[in-house]
């Protein structure tokens, strides 16, 4: 296959069929647009003279993938065009019940044989897509409605990317064959310096709180409904918008700045004018253009891989950035090319490459590459590099881009942050729409009475009502009235709530995740708040659904017990293996694996052949049977003052028109040479390796190196698992060297060996196995299996009983139940050996069914998978140990303590999952464990039935529930009606542990919990198999441990250890709540005060809806005078202190059941605010009573004991002082007294305003004025004040006992330590109390004393 031109001149441009001269469209997709369709996507294959239907789109009908974690809310399509859940390379169990829609037709596809797949997660699309990917704009939509024309139909052509280099250089966009396609520059903000304006007003009126303000301000320009000033009455309104305007300004100035990072970066693009790379910016990068990465370069967009610096036309990749996983992925130059490795030219390719419509499906990609002689290559995902990615232990590769900028999967994919509305947030939302309704009822009590006062004198003709030259009907006054006393009373609503909230959440968001008790100085971490709005959301968790590896577990794997034939060999700690001296230097390895002397014993014994084979094949599915690879630093041999030589090795061009060295003469600039930091699965392994080329065996790699340099070589795995396995095999001597997709490269007891690798199965969740293909030396096929018990054991050939494969079977099967008791994870090892003939039949007849329609084409391959990994032979097995994390059992006892109710989903087997449940105090040695294992839907009716009915769990104290993943699905299913009965189970037992479960139904479980009791529930995880309980939870966390960052990327919260969970919820969460609720409380307080003095005064007007308070006081009153006080409660009062809330996790229960805000609090605060307007504004009327005081004076001796009545009410509720309390009260209460003092005297008549000139001087100047201020305080606020001192004498509640209770026994004790140092006569005195004023610990006092 050439990849060479046929004569053409570069200014040819191909004619090709097909190619898009319009603009460009997505595909219109139907369906959910958070979703990520599986759908097959048809091979670019076959006569290119035939003509191709255009694609079916695979997302239409579907519409969640629930392989994703996303539920679906509501019934499933029956029937049309839709999407298969199974074509994920992970495969669910679903309950019976479950339906999908019928697979889109589509052409057949190939198979990818050898994309590496994470035991953890599921390798379907991208979880986080938010963004749909292709349908005509609504605009556009809307304008072709208007003008009453049809809409252009959706183009699903494929699109033809030919290179730029063919094409004349001042070609205009409009007739340049890839001119119709974006650039890479790309942009995440929501505005642009034009917009912002338009745009954030245009979002910020979706709130109808903002709505509602605008209304009543164009209301106030009515002329016949003129409250008051119009100009002030634009005051809380603009207040709200520029407020919530500056933080949207300040945020997208920062997506800004990273975007002008990203576009600004450098890059190596072909130039064909000068004949060589050029660096140029990533925004300037098209579609087209050939690229070159070094190693350690992040990619700039999604191109195809035409050539690789490995022999093997190999490349790795780091795709932490796209998908959060930090193991390496392995991708393959096109085919064809890797034969033209040594003769690539970028200026001789001149082939075309067709490739489809942008998705943001990151795992699924086709096209081909049509060369210039009719030759048609297909392409798959394993060709294609992702913008973001990293180049890793590759020195360099070049690739042409298909996709750049928002049309990369990277940025279809990358969706905005997720919005959840607390439990909180709700009541409060219900509460404000009975604040609309108190606020209609005082209108419509002030129109009634409007029209009485009326009605009094409309009758005479010439007896008119007083000051009023001219009057109306009384029924049309009464109704102008009603719409002005909604701008009078407008503060009834709390428009500025939702903007108090915000800022106060970012507070306390702020304050969570610099706490430095959540610090992990190990990691480097810190809490990240990734959800902002549900911060209080964390105080009322009633349900924690916890994983187990790694999130309970450290997921730091050691090889602790294997057996071979039945032969158990333990491996304790102990000295570690010693390095092989017979092939000096390959391997000088520090591993945590102490070899078993009697295992060491039997891998060199002669007198037992069989059972030596039988270890020696045991360790050689150790190193071979994964998908570890060996890492090592590398550096590009182009940037080197050399690379000239280093090309001039390769082979010269057949028609020497243009040197290779030419087109790297100018990659000069600095690369990076030093490794990036290596994943968290890295082993602590130190390699020497000689410098041996990945070529054959007529090279002379298998000659030993004598250079002197040595290379420090690194295990990285998928998961750790492999590594354990890997590192256990390097201790016997079995070293994995390197790996190829043909090949494997081993170091067996000294010598050198290499494996001819003819196919990898992958692991998924559906075999729960993986299996690799080998040649042997005499020509045979070796198949290596390695899975969970349960799936090899079944697979097994049948034994004859009281033979000695059948001793040896039932032996391990003894020690597999030996190994799970103990807490160890287990794997089964067997093997198959095949005929050559066999196996060809069997490939042959697994690509037919790979490559027919999508009509059950999953179905087939999992049974021609099934027929490959039968009739096996058992070889071993082995027990790898996963410790606790640290401070596990605190925790968990913590939460259980807390009154939270725990459940463990794993996927480990029943034995392992309980062992742990025991170690981590989910389950105490007085538990009765219950047993839910049924294999049919009426045994587990009947097992529920008669643990419900027989009253083993009566008092619900001391039981503990096992499920496994088998019973699940049934009672998952809904037609089966089990859902209801298991929960009431599950509800008398103390903690559930599911085991075998799978992702989805781990997202199944915590749907039914939160649906069917109504509680507020918690997921937390560490892998991506915990994605989808993670989303479906109301409070997501995800722990950055071993399995990469894709539980982070979908959490609200991310830690970096489970223990710290005690502190988010237990302290963080308790205060957040508490804040929250008393702040919202207070507001509506202080708001419904202010509304009813001013309705009060209506008595006394002839109900004018004239208001005696200052206009600027009406409008400052939330702005200003009450602003900061209700934000300093929300974000800085403390309930109590942080150390008593994690001594006594049982305070945790008042935030849980929600004390501080139930549904009658808002009518014990409207009640309250009515009796204390009642105080203020009948005092000062009865004082000022038979007086001249004018209705300013009044309105301002009102206005002030109001606001020192509301400001004495936040610090009698305040429950520690601090300094920014006082500040804040103070300031609160002085911004009045200066701002009315200057306001009054300086202006006279301003703003088109009633004159209050210099009113409050001479108020303040009168001693009523101050008795007044002082008497209502008082009496308004006796009622709160004596509720709290009967409340705490005779019937504190918990917190407030707790808190007592520590505060007599820190005075109890003298406050204070003396320390004596008789050689220098001096004493120094320490105190013994924390700056809380409680009790510090003796550990405490000793380490000062």
């Amino acid at each position: 296959m050439s990849t060479e031109g046929s004569g053409e001149t570069p200014s040819t441009v191909p004619n090709l069929p097909g190619v898009p001269e319009q603009t460009y469209l997505f595909p219109k997709v139907k369906g959910h647009s958070r979703s990520i369709s599986h759908g097959g996507t048809p091979m670019l294959a076959g006569n290119p003279a035939l003509s191709r239907p255009p694609l079916k789109s695979a997302m239409r009908g579907h519409q969640r993938a629930l392989s994703h974690g996303q539920i679906g809310e509501g019934p499933r399509a029956a029937s049309g065009p839709g999407h298969s859940r199974t074509c994920s390379r992970t495969d669910f169990i679903l309950p019976p019940g479950h339906r999908d829609g019928a697979p889109a037709s589509a052409q057949p596809r190939l198979s990818s044989v050898r994309g590496h797949h994470s035991r953890q997660a599921s390798r379907s699309d991208s979880i986080y897509t938010l963004r749909r990917a292709s349908v005509v704009p609504p605009w556009r939509r809307a304008v072709f409605w208007l003008m009453r024309r049809q809409q252009p139909a959706i183009d699903n052509r494929h699109l033809i990317v030919i290179p730029n280099h063919l094409i004349p250089d001042k070609t205009p966009p409009k007739d340049h064959p890839n001119g119709h396609r974006c650039n890479n520059k790309i942009r995440t903000t929501k505005y642009t310096f034009l917009s912002f304006l338009p745009k954030n007003l245009f979002e910020q009126f979706h709130r109808i709180a903002n709505v509602y303000f605008i209304f009543i301000v164009l209301l106030n320009w009515v002329p016949a409904i003129n409250a008051f000033g119009k100009e002030v009455a634009m005051l809380p309104v603009l207040f709200v918008l520029t407020v919530t305007a500056i933080k949207d300004l300040f945020e997208d100035r920062r997506r800004h700045m990273s975007d002008k990072r990203i576009n600004n970066s450098y890059c190596r693009v072909y130039n064909k004018s000068v004949e060589r790379y050029m660096r140029l910016k990533w925004k300037d990068v098209r579609v087209g253009d050939l690229i070159h990465l070094s190693n350690n370069e992040p990619v700039p967009a999604d191109m195809v891989l035409l050539h690789s610096s490995n022999p093997l036309g190999i490349c790795y990749l780091e795709t932490c950035n796209l998908d959060g996983e930090t193991n390496l992925k392995q991708r393959i130059v096109a085919p064809g090319f890797k034969e033209k490795r040594l003769e690539f030219n970028p200026l001789k390719f001149k082939s075309t490459v067709e490739v489809e419509r942008p998705s943001t499906k990151i795992y699924r990609f086709t096209g081909t590459i049509s060369h210039p002689n009719g030759d048609r290559v297909p392409l798959n995902s394993d060709n294609l590099l992702l913008r973001d990615c990293t180049i890793k232990n590759t020195d360099y590769v070049e690739g042409i881009v298909v996709y750049a900028g928002h049309e990369t999967k990277a940025m279809l994919n990358n969706g905005g942050p997720r919005y959840k509305c607390s439990k909180l947030e709700k009541k409060m939302n219900t509460d404000v729409i009975w604040c609309v309704l108190v606020l209609l009822f005082l209108c419509c009590a002030g129109a009634v009475g409007c029209k009485i006062w009326f009605d009094n004198y409309y009758p005479y003709v010439n007896k008119l009502p007083p000051f009023i030259p001219r009057a109306d009907p009384p029924a049309y006054e009464g109704l102008l009235i009603f719409w002005t006393y909604i701008i009078v009373l407008q503060v009834m609503i709390p428009v500025s709530l939702y903007v108090t909230i915000e800022m106060t959440k970012l507070i306390q968001v702020y304050h969570i995740h610099q706490d430095v008790e959540m610090y992990d100085s190990v990691t480097n971490t810190r809490t990240e708040c990734r959800a902002l709005n549900i911060t209080e959301e964390l105080g009322q968790i009633s349900y924690l659904f916890s994983d187990k590896t790694g999130t309970l577990t450290e997921n730091k794997m050691v090889f602790r017990r294997c057996t071979v034939g039945g032969v158990d060999y333990d491996h304790p700690p102990g000295p570690e293996a010693e390095p092989s001296t017979e092939l000096p230097p390959i391997v000088t390895p520090i591993t945590k694996v102490s070899p078993n002397r009697r295992m060491l014993q039997h891998l060199l014994d002669s007198n037992d052949a069989q059972h030596t084979q039988k270890v020696r094949e045991f360790l050689l599915i150790l190193a071979v049977c994964n998908t570890v690879v060996v890492s090592q630093p590398h550096v590009d041999s182009l940037s080197n003052s050399n690379h000239d030589q280093f090309r001039e090795q390769k082979s010269s061009r057949a028609n020497g028109t243009l040197r290779s060295n030419d087109k790297y003469a100018r990659l000069t600039e600095s690369r990076s040479t030093t490794p990036s930091p290596p994943p968290s699965t890295t082993s602590p392994l130190r390699i020497r390796l000689p410098k041996l080329p990945f070529g054959s065996k007529d090279d002379n790699s298998s000659e030993p190196s004598t250079s002197a340099e040595v290379q420090l070589a690194r295990f990285e795995a998928e998961s750790p698992d492999e590594l354990a396995l890997a590192e256990a095999a390097l201790a016997y001597g079995y070293e994995l060297r390197s790996r190829s997709p043909d090949e494997v490269e081993l170091g067996v007891r000294g010598e050198l060996s290499k494996l001819k690798v003819l196919r990898v199965q992958q692991f998924d969740s559906n075999r729960k196995c993986m299996s690799v293909a080998l040649r042997t030396p005499n020509g045979q096929v070796v198949l290596y299996v390695k899975g969970a018990d349960s799936t090899v054991l079944n697979a097994l050939t049948p034994m004859r009983n009281g033979s000695a494969e059948s001793a040896a079977y039932e032996r391990t099967r003894s020690l597999l139940s030996e190994y799970s008791r103990a807490g160890l994870r287990t794997l089964v090892m067997a093997k198959r050996t095949m005929q050559p003939a066999l196996w060809e039949e069997w490939l042959a007849s697994h690509n037919r069914a790979s490559e027919i329609g999508e009509a059950g084409r999953e179905k087939r391959i999992r049974e021609s998978l099934a027929r490959l990994e039968s009739a096996l032979t058992l070889v071993g097995a082995t027990g790898v140990e996963d410790r606790l994390q640290e401070d596990v059992p605190r925790t968990v006892r913590a939460l259980l303590d807390a009154g939270v109710v725990v459940w463990v989903l794993t996927g480990d087997k029943p034995e392992t999952a309980i062992n742990i449940a025991y170690s981590a105090a989910l389950f105490s040695q007085s538990d009765r464990l219950l047993h839910l294992m049924s294999r049919d839907k009426e045994h587990a009716e009947s097992t529920i039935k008669s643990y419900l009915e027989g009253g083993v769990v009566e008092g619900g104290a001391g039981r503990a529930l096992v499920v496994d993943g088998r019973t699940l699905t049934y009672i998952l299913d809904r037609r089966s009606g089990l859902v209801a009965p298991f929960l009431s189970l599950a509800r008398r037992c103390s903690a559930v542990l599911c085991c075998r479960a799978t992702p989805l139904q781990k997202a199944y479980i915590v749907k039914a919990v939160k649906e069917e009791l109504g509680v507020t529930t918690l997921a937390i995880g560490d892998g991506a198999n915990d994605v989808s309980m993670i989303q479906t939870a109301d409070v997501g966390v995800g722990l950055s441990g071993q399995e990469g960052r894709q539980a982070v990327m979908a959490s609200d919260f991310a830690l970096s250890r489970f223990k710290f969970i005690e502190r988010l919820l237990l302290v963080h969460g308790h205060w957040c709540y508490d804040r929250l609720a008393r702040m919202i409380l207070y507001f509506f307080l202080k708001n419904a005060t202010f509304v009813f003095l001013v309705f009060w005064y209506q008595l006394y007007c002839g109900f004018s809806s004239s208001v005696m308070i200052d206009q600027l006081h009406l409008m400052a009153y939330n702005l200003m005078f009450t602003a900061v006080p209700p934000i300093i409660m929300g974000a800085y009062d403390r309930v109590a202190p942080a150390t008593l809330l994690t001594e006594r996790p049982g305070l945790y229960s008042a935030s849980r059941r929600g004390f501080a805000y139930r549904a009658h609090s808002y009518w014990l605060v409207l009640a309250e605010s009515l009796y204390i307007s009642v105080v203020i504004f009948f005092s000062a009327h009865a004082a000022y009573n038979d007086t001249d005081v004018d209705i300013w004076a009044f309105g301002n001796c009102c206005m002030t004991c109001c606001l020192v009545v509301m400001l004495v009410y936040v610090a009698i509720e305040t429950r520690s002082w601090t300094v920014i309390q006082v500040i804040a009260l103070c300031g609160s209460l002085g911004s009045f007294y200066v701002l009315t003092l200057v306001y009054q005297a300086v202006c006279v008549s301003c703003f088109n305003l009633p004159s209050t000139f210099r009113v409050l001087q001479h108020a303040i100047a009168d001693p009523i004025y101050w008795l007044v201020v002082v008497l209502t305080t008082v009496t308004a606020l006796t009622p709160r004040l004596a509720c709290h001192a009967i409340r705490n004498s005779s019937r504190p509640d918990a917190v407030g006992r707790a808190v007592q209770a520590r505060r007599r026994h820190a005075r109890s004790r003298l406050p204070y330590a003396a320390h004596y140092h008789t050689t220098t006569a001096s004493a120094h005195v320490y105190r013994s109390t924390d700056e809380d004023g409680l009790q510090k610990t003796h550990s405490d006092v000793a380490a000062i004393t």
